[in-house]
């Protein structure tokens, strides 16, 4: 109390407002308050209520079990940790009588259940009891093969859908078993609701379940909730004035093809309010214990990230074949795994499939691109996915991906200017603007553009035709109507693989808005330019035009004096006072194709 007063106290005296201490929700919380005015919280009236609680449900482990899986679903509950595990059956393969078989089927399991730190109850299902064997190993082992409990007010009713022995699609609920329930419920009538479980779900079962009718008229005018698993298919229902439930798996056989068709390996987490059960099925691979990344973890896989380990040359010139390397500079093995996939545009064919790579060593992987009929080199590339792990113990087994995109190139010739061009945006030194790109529609914009170069700079020039300039005073240039260009001037294997990611991280680009009326153009990346770099952007008639130079000591720095090659990238916002988005052209739009939009000196 004395701690709370002091620090009241000392933010008074500070002079930021007055707070007075303030118990809530039973006397369970102390808070310290503003005397008067807003608050910085919703309420005070904690959800905790004393007759809500929490409980977790396994579903069926068996039926073409995957080993593994239920034991992954008992640590994630540990880390849940719900008040107690209910179950819907089909615990053991079973179908046996095999007494010797079935203890070691039976000491496996409950070596798995001993593990969770709440208690789990146990539900029989076709698989743990289908002969007068298997149920008396189950009544010798656990007892009762139906039973009941109330929590909180709550009736839980565990019942045996196998109570005749007649295996899967045939379960029953006999004459004996209904006669017990019917007591069970008459017993219980006030409860605040009614929860059952069971392995078969025998509201939808083609054969007779025998008295499970009479069971659903015994729970009509109840509060009540069905449980069932069985067909490895989740499932609601709504029927008989309640909520029925079929679940999915908890490592039973399933095809796994995910939530949107039933398939998926899960526990349910339910809420039991005064309203009802809440339900929350969760995936076994979304629940994760908080060594899920550590800062070791994240060091290692860090290191592998950004060594880059890959590099894909690119197709020119009628080239079919390339080679993907893999370059290993750590201490340990890498592995690498690649898959191609389909493309109307090009048959791929790789070499192999899986590589290991030597500690401090390079890989080669080789892929083959055959063009499909008449050649359209950007309109369907090859999707290549690479995934790289470390191949060594005591190191995260984590697979890196990768995505590239590859297709063949068209190599663009950057020729020389013959004599310096003055960037004043007229255009007159530019014999031809050869690359074009824009709408569809010839009406709409167009764009035209050309690049140069000369001992002191390289030159790009544009001309761009819009039926209507949007340059709104006082906003950026990525507002409003404008140009952007990108120059990459890495030597040819690293910038053939830059795919644009962090804003084209690298490379020289700017975005500017054209001068409208004597207003000076909006620039936008105008740090990412070289020192040295002139650039104009102006209106003409018709639209506007953009003129560049861009210092050769940029390019020289890179590649050095005899540079050989640059990527080039343009793209123009075309921005109209009636429409509600302002669709972007670009040149050469997707630098994650290996090797597009590369210039090479003449």
């Amino acid at each position: 109390m004395k701690n709370w007063l002091l620090i009241a106290g000392l933010l008074t005296s500070c002079g930021l407002y007055a707070q007075v201490l303030r118990t809530a929700h039973n006397g369970q919380l102390q808070i310290l308050t503003p005397e008067s005015g807003p608050e910085p919280w919703t309420s005070l009236s904690l959800n905790n209520s004393s007759d809500q609680f929490q409980f977790a449900i396994v579903t069926d482990r068996t039926g073409g079990h995957r080993p593994g899986i239920f034991e992954k679903g008992v640590s994630k509950l540990n880390l849940l940790q719900p008040e107690f595990v209910m179950s819907v059956g089909d615990l053991i393969e079973g179908y046996t009588e095999d007494l010797t078989v079935l203890e070691r089927e039976w000491n496996e399991f409950d070596g798995f259940v001993q593990a969770l730190e709440m208690p789990f109850f146990y539900v029989p299902g076709n698989h743990d009891i289908t002969n007068q064997v298997m149920e008396q190993v189950w009544k010798d082992r656990l007892g009762l093969t139906h039973y009941y409990f109330i929590y909180k007010d709550v009736l839980f009713l565990a019942l045996n859908s196998e109570d005749q022995y007649r295996g899967a699609g045939r379960g029953s609920i006999a004459t004996p078993q209904y006669e017990w329930i019917q007591e069970v419920l008459a017993q219980h009538q006030d409860v605040k609701w009614t929860l059952v479980f069971m392995h078969q779900p025998l509201w939808v079962q083609e054969t007779d379940p025998v008295r499970w009718g009479d069971v659903e008229k015994l729970l009509a005018n109840r509060k009540h909730t069905v449980f069932a698993g069985h067909r490895h298919n989740y499932q609601k229902f709504e029927r008989n004035n309640a909520n029925y439930f079929m679940l999915a798996t908890t490592g039973g056989g399933s095809p796994l093809r995910g939530p949107q068709f039933g398939e998926f390996d899960h526990v349910v987490w339910v809420t039991m309010t005064a309203e009802g059960p809440i339900i929350a099925n969760l995936q076994l691979e979304g629940v994760w214990d908080e060594n899920v990344m550590t800062s070791e973890t994240k060091a290692a896989i860090d290191a592998l990230t950004n060594a880059r380990p890959i590099q894909i040359e690119p197709l020119y010139d009628g080239s079919t074949t390339t080679r993907i390397k893999i370059t290993n500079d750590f201490d340990v093995p890498l592995k690498a795994t690649v898959k191609t996939k389909f493309s109307w545009s090009y048959k791929s064919d790789l070499d192999q499939n899986e590589l290991e790579i030597a500690p401090n060593s390079v890989g080669f992987i080789e892929l083959e691109l055959e063009a499909k009929g008449a050649q359209q080199m950007d309109k369907d590339p090859v999707e290549i996915g690479l995934t790289v792990s470390y191949a060594a113990d005591l190191l995260p087994k984590v697979g890196i991906p990768f995505t590239y995109y590859l297709s063949k190139e068209q190599r663009y010739t950057l020729e020389t200017s013959g004599a310096p061009i003055a960037i004043d945006g007229k255009l007159e030194e530019w014999a031809s603007l050869p690359y074009q790109f824009g709408a569809e529609s010839s009406d709409d914009l167009q764009v035209s553009f050309g690049a140069r170069y000369d001992d002191e700079f390289l030159y790009l020039g544009a001309q761009v035709m819009d039926d209507e300039l949007l340059v709104k005073e006082g906003s950026a240039s990525w507002q409003n109507d404008n140009i952007i260009f990108v120059v990459n001037a890495d030597p040819l294997v690293k910038s053939a693989m830059q795919d644009g990611s962090g804003y084209y991280r690298g490379s020289a680009m700017l975005s500017i808005a054209p001068e409208v009326q004597g207003r000076p153009s909006g620039k936008y990346f105008e740090d990412r330019l070289p020192e040295g770099s002139k650039v104009i952007c102006v209106e003409t008639e018709g639209g506007y035009v953009l003129e560049a130079a861009i210092p050769m000591s940029y390019i020289q720095e890179k590649q050095g004096e005899n540079w050989q090659s640059l990527r080039i990238n343009m793209g123009v916002r075309d921005a109209d006072s009636d429409a509600n988005e302002a669709p972007i052209y670009t040149w050469n739009p997707d630098w994650k194709r290996i090797g597009s939009g590369m210039f090479f000196k003449n």
